[in-house]
């Protein structure tokens, strides 16, 4: 099982996605979030992707347009569905997701018109 938090401090939410790898090679996902938008985004992806979902842009539910319209172009809960995916699947080191702890999104230099 693998899980990861996003802590989005621009619009102060916290989404928590949890994926587990099932023996028939699908995943389970849970979608946990303070955000009404994205618990919607998560109940339309469902309780069950698939390998395609996470590994295909082309067809994929994590990116479908229709399962994305309660969200923002800018939220990361699509990306810490593909994370958390590919952490559990071995497409990325767990060890090193435990040793770096975290990623971020920096706004360094925002211009004032």
């Amino acid at each position: 099982m693998a899980t990861v938090v996003v802590k989005a401090r621009f619009c102060d939410k916290t989404h928590r996605v949890t994926v587990k790898m099932r023996d028939d090679g699908d995943l389970d996902l849970i979608v946990d979030s303070d955000c009404e938008h994205v618990a919607l985004y998560g109940e339309n992806i469902g309780p069950v992707i698939s390998m395609a979902d996470v590994t295909d842009r082309e067809g994929s539910r994590v990116f479908d347009p229709k399962v994305q319209e309660p969200l923002t172009l800018t939220c990361l809960a699509p990306i810490a569905i593909l994370d958390a995916a590919w952490l559990e699947m071995g497409m990325m080191s767990k060890n090193r997701a435990l040793e770096i702890k975290k990623d971020e999104i920096c706004f360094e230099e925002v211009l004032n018109d």
